[in-house]
């Protein structure tokens, strides 16, 4: 590996919760296997790097001297949470070391916890989570650090300076309580109606310049008539172009430090359509990333 590469990572698993009683179903092995069926798919829908992408306008990297490349997936355990969290920032903090720019494939939505974490020498850091749900409680069941609490463990860290969350809607994990405090923090959560009403330069206004832009993607942001094989499908959600027009505006404008991409389920798929959203929306963020000018802050990282 070296400066400027494009680094995926597979992490299957995150942290389990461990009183199933406290939550509606588990997800700890729901999606395990997303990572080899995202790429899976992204062989099948883009099996030729070199041919032409019509969501981008030519090949995916175009001319960039970027190079692409598959670091295979972490061995990860469905029952160990913290040796789950110390991998994955680990890994990610090794590329960032090496000035890559990290494609984390999960896994549920307590992957981009430790993910997230290992940007802590990488601030000002600006994260564009593209969700249905604001992931804003503290706990479930004595867990801190499960998918239900991504962005309120991310809102604790001292280099993370905007978190802009857009796709929410129907009924999640949060109470009043935890909407209070998102908006306390100074969250900016945008339903999908209202990213509809203010388009893509909209949600590009509520991100500051010159920081490293980590983009989170949970599947269950598209509506379920477009991927819906997910682990919570709730309807109303976002069309395919439409999140591909706020992913590319986004990285065009702000540049990106790192993505990462999550809660999809590989066992309820029908003829790979979910893996397939998944994968092109991870090729348009790859694309993207190659044709912009903006240097992400990861690769200026500083060893400590």
């Amino acid at each position: 590996m070296s400066k400027g590469d494009i680094v995926v990572v597979g992490a299957g698993h995150g942290s389990p919760y461990s009183d199933r009683n406290e939550v509606a179903y588990d997800v700890a092995t729901a999606s395990e296997n997303a990572p080899d069926a995202i790429r899976t798919a992204a062989n099948e829908s883009s099996s030729n790097i070199d041919h032409y992408d019509f969501d981008l306008g030519g090949s995916l990297l175009g001319n960039s001297p970027r190079r692409l490349v598959d670091a295979g997936n972490l061995r990860l355990s469905s029952t160990d949470g913290p040796e789950n969290r110390r991998l994955i920032q680990s890994a990610i903090t090794e590329v960032l070391i090496k000035g890559g720019t990290p494609f984390l494939l999960g896994g549920d939505d307590s992957v981009p916890i430790p993910f997230l974490a290992a940007f802590r020498d990488n601030g000002p850091v600006d994260i564009l989570q593209i969700d249905a749900h604001i992931d804003w409680r503290d706990s479930i069941g004595g867990e801190r650090d499960g998918y239900s609490s991504t962005m309120r463990r991310a809102s604790e860290h001292p280099f993370v300076r905007s978190i802009t969350q857009i796709g929410m809607r129907g009924v999640g994990s949060a109470r009043q309580q935890e909407v209070d405090i998102a908006h306390d923090w100074g969250a900016n959560l945008l339903t999908v109606a209202k990213v509809r009403a203010i388009g893509a330069q909209g949600v590009i206004d509520k991100i500051p310049q010159n920081g490293s832009l980590i983009i989170q993607i949970d599947c269950d942001a598209f509506d379920t008539s477009v991927c819906p094989a997910v682990n919570a499908p709730t309807p109303g959600g976002f069309q395919f172009d439409e999140v591909m027009a706020v992913v590319q505006s986004v990285i065009a404008a702000r540049g990106m430090a790192g993505f990462s991409i999550v809660e999809l389920n590989p066992s309820i798929d029908s003829n790979m359509i979910s893996a397939t959203v998944a994968a092109r929306i991870t090729c348009n963020a790859i694309g993207s990333l190659a044709r912009t000018s903006i240097s992400p802050t990861a690769q200026r990282f500083q060893k400590r």
